[in-house]
C-alpha cells in the first residue's frame, strides 16, 4: 500500500503544486493521475518513486517511510520497489535491446542472472526476435515496450508510467495498454499519469490534480 498524507511540495516561492494533499493506493491496483499540464502529476509519481522531497508530509510505502530514509537507503528501497517508464522511451542509443534491458542491474547483480532475466521479459513481451536490435531499429511501439521490459526487471511491486503512450499512434497505443493489463493481471500496482482520456479509463480509478489536491473522477465505461 502506498500512503500519501498531507503532502506539500512548491517549487518556487508563490507557486505551490500540492497542498496537504492526501491519497491512499491499495497494493496492487491501478490509478489513473490527470489533470492539465503543470498541475502536478509528474510531481506525484517523482514523491512515489523517491526523486522528490516534499516539504512537509509523510509518504509510505508498505509502511516505509521513504524520506526518513537515508538518500542510499531510499536508492536501494526504490530500486526493489518501482519500476519506472516514461514518455521519452530512454533507451541508450549504442546499446542493444537486451543490453538496454539489463543495464539498470549491472552493478548489482551476476552478469549472466541479468542476462537470462532480461532474456526471458523480452520473451514475455514478444521481442526476442529483436535481442540484438538497436533502438533506431525499432518502430515507437517496440522502444516502448523495451522501456517495460528495463522496468520490470527487478520484478518491481510497483510501476509508475508516466505518460506511456503519448508519443505512440492509437495502434501502438492500444498495444501497450494490452501489456499493462498483462502486467496488471500478474498482480502489480500500477500509477499512471496520462493525458488521454481512453488510457486514463483503463484504470480502476482515476484521481484528478484539481486545487493543488487529488479528487476522485468517475470512470467512463463503454
Amino acid at each position: 500500500m502506498i500512503l500519501i498524507d498531507k503532502v506539500n511540495i512548491s517549487y518556487k516561492p508563490n507557486t505551490v503544486i500540492l497542498e496537504n494533499a492526501s491519497i491512499k493506493i491499495e497494493k496492487g491496483s491501478w490509478i489513473s493521475i490527470v489533470g492539465p499540464s503543470g498541475s502536478g502529476k509528474t510531481s506525484l509519481l517523482k514523491l512515489i518513486g523517491g526523486l522528490l522531497l516534499p516539504e512537509s508530509g509523510t509518504v509510505l510505502i508498505d509502511n516505509y517511510n521513504l524520506y526518513q530514509m537515508t538518500a542510499n537507503e531510499r536508492h536501494t528501497f526504490i530500486r526493489d520497489k518501482v519500476g519506472f517508464v516514461y514518455q521519452q522511451f530512454r533507451l541508450l542509443p549504442q546499446f542493444s535491446v537486451l543490453e538496454n534491458v539489463m543495464l539498470p542491474l549491472i552493478p548489482y547483480e551476476k552478469k549472466k542472472k541479468i542476462r537470462d532475466n532480461a532474456e526471458a521479459i523480452i520473451d514475455k513481451i514478444g521481442l526476442s526476435n529483436r535481442l540484438n536490435h538497436l533502438p533506431s531499429e525499432l518502430s515507437g511501439g517496440e522502444q516502448q515496450r523495451v522501456a517495460f521490459a528495463r522496468a520490470l526487471l527487478t520484478n518491481p511491486p510497483i510501476l509508475i508510467c508516466d505518460e506511456p503512450t503519448g508519443n505512440l499512434d492509437a495502434a501502438n497505443r492500444d498495444n501497450i495498454l494490452q501489456l499493462l493489463e498483462h502486467i496488471h493481471e500478474e498482480g502489480h500496482t500500477i500509477i499512471l499519469a496520462t493525458h488521454d482520456e481512453i488510457v486514463a479509463n483503463r484504470g480502476q480509478q482515476i484521481l484528478e490534480i484539481e486545487k493543488k489536491s487529488f479528487v476522485e473522477r468517475e470512470r467512463i465505461h463503454g
